[in-house]
């Protein structure tokens, strides 16, 4: 399996963290800052819980779109256009994201 996943980086920094596949919002998932969201997209729903999560890996999306640009105002690390980063990506996985490569290293 790959163990790197390349995508565009949309707010930079480092964390290393659990994933946690959230397909929808609204199921509000219990998550913290050591928690990596892998989303399919965001939209201005996914504010509150980008609030709480350590950094942010979404499938669509580059440096101007709605989740980019929140992650950067939250300080968090993002990486953007991971295609089927929900279905290679497992709960729970370890990785390490650099926002600034755009880099997703699979620890585990």
């Amino acid at each position: 399996p790959q163990r790197r996943l390349q995508g565009i980086g949309a707010s930079s920094g480092q964390v290393e963290g659990l994933i946690k596949i959230v397909i929808n919002w609204q199921a509000l998932p219990e998550i913290d800052d050591k928690t990596i969201l892998v989303v399919p997209y965001t939209d201005s729903g996914w504010a509150p819980l980008l609030a709480q999560a350590g950094g942010l890996i979404a499938e669509v999306g580059g440096r101007l779109s709605h989740g980019a640009i929140v992650a950067r105002e939250y300080g968090i690390p993002a990486v953007m256009d991971i295609q089927n980063a929900t279905k290679v990506l497992q709960d729970g996985q370890r990785v390490r994201i650099d926002g600034q490569l755009g880099l997703v290293e699979i620890l585990n």
